[in-house]
Parts: C-alpha cells; sequence; structure tokens
C-alpha cells in the first residue's frame, strides 16, 4: 500500500496532533516531570499507515508532506497543537497503571494516546473508517 495522497497533509496532521494530544498529557507526578501541570514538547520517531490490507512504516520527518516531527500538549488547556497551527482537544484523560491515557477526536476520527508516566515514552493511534496511523515517540518538557 503506497501512500494514499487523500490521507496527506490534513490526515497525518491530525493523526500527528491526536498523538501530540496524547503524548502533552503524559506524565509521572514529580518524579518525572510529566504531570501535566507543564506543555510538553513530543518528537514523533516513527509513524505507521495501516489499512486492511497492509501496513507501511516510515519516520516523519521527509517522508510524508505535512507531517509534523514534534508535536506540543498543553494539558491545563486540554490542547495539543501541531505544525502549521493545527489543534485538537483533549476530550478524556486518566492515569491507569502509570500511564497517562489521553483520547479526542474531529473530522470523523478518534484518536488516543498512552504516555509513560516515568519514562515519556508514548505511543498513540488515529483511527478512521478506513485507515489507522500508529504513532511512536517520546515527551519532554521544554
Amino acid at each position: 500500500m503506497a501512500f494514499s495522497t487523500k490521507w496527506s497533509v490534513a490526515a497525518i496532521g491530525g493523526l500527528a496532533l491526536a498523538g501530540m494530544i496524547m503524548i502533552g498529557c503524559a506524565g509521572q507526578a514529580v518524579a518525572a516531570n510529566f504531570d501535566g501541570t507543564k506543555p510538553l514538547i513530543c518528537a514523533i520517531t516513527t509513524i505507521q499507515e495501516c489499512d486492511a490490507g497492509q501496513c507501511d512504516r516510515y519516520a516523519p520527518e521527509g517522508s510524508v508532506a505535512g507531517a509534523p516531527s514534534f508535536i506540543k500538549i498543553d494539558v491545563p488547556t486540554k490542547m495539543v497543537t501541531a505544525s502549521m497551527g493545527r489543534k485538537s482537544a483533549v476530550n478524556t484523560t486518566l492515569h491507569l497503571n502509570g500511564r497517562l491515557v489521553v483520547q479526542g477526536g474531529e473530522a470523523g476520527r478518534g484518536w488516543s494516546a498512552t504516555i509513560d508516566e516515568d519514562t515519556g515514552a508514548m505511543s498513540a493511534a488515529v483511527v478512521d473508517n478506513d485507515h489507522t496511523f500508529s504513532l511512536f515517540g517520546a515527551c519532554t518538557t521544554p
């Protein structure tokens, strides 16, 4: 499956935003400084795009037009911001077994992310009716 042009800038940007939101809400309270009291900057290191038939894996930088490499997660305002000013609201946040779980959705897509509260490691997914995107990366505080 080749990267679909219908998923270029808009879809990948939305997915990356979702990943950023999820990552931004990540964090271990005091020990790792990922408690959500400060904005987080998250680096997306790998993206995997799948449809019902197969998946393609790639790094965001230079491989897909418009895919942000970094996202900003501002937990107090429940907002994730990606490149070109794209934003997505965080609808749900919870802590579960040492993980921060963040969820939201827009434009017919849902997204969810988990962030390790000790390390800041992030995994996220954006789901549409015929595609999914899995995002992997790590977050830090500015």
